[in-house]
């Protein structure tokens, strides 16, 4: 079994495959075609709030560069009434499970789930 920084390095790439296939490369502000590196996977709610939301495709979004830095973090509350114009069923989602928890002795279950569910 790969350590669970390992796992997490390969969900984090599987998260950002699926949300770029979806997106279609699309910047999802913008409307600009992104590649590389300025393909940016933006999390609504950070990453830092835990694993619940990380890989949870409701909860990322493609934003090229300049829309990733300039917008959603330097404008964050204009930037989240945005997204809920625009993604009104994603947004109520996240609204409902934002203080989701993963408690630390569910984790590693948790991530093998969510490692089969991305897998596909």
């Amino acid at each position: 079994m790969a350590s669970r920084k390992g796992q997490i390095k390969k969900l984090d790439k599987l998260a950002r495959e699926a949300v770029l296939k979806r997106d279609k490369n699309i910047c999802q502000k913008c409307g600009k075609h992104v590649e590389g590196q300025n393909a940016h996977i933006s999390h609504v709610i950070p990453k830092s709030k835990g694993y619940a939301l990380r890989w949870d495709l409701k909860n990322l979004k493609v934003l090229c560069f300049n829309c990733h830095i300039n917008i959603w973090h330097k404008n964050p509350l204009e930037a989240w009434e945005w997204f809920k114009g625009k993604f009104p069923e994603r947004a109520k989602y996240l609204e409902e499970h934002k203080n989701d928890m993963i408690p630390g002795h569910e984790r590693d279950e948790f991530i093998e789930s969510k490692l089969k569910e991305l897998n596909v």
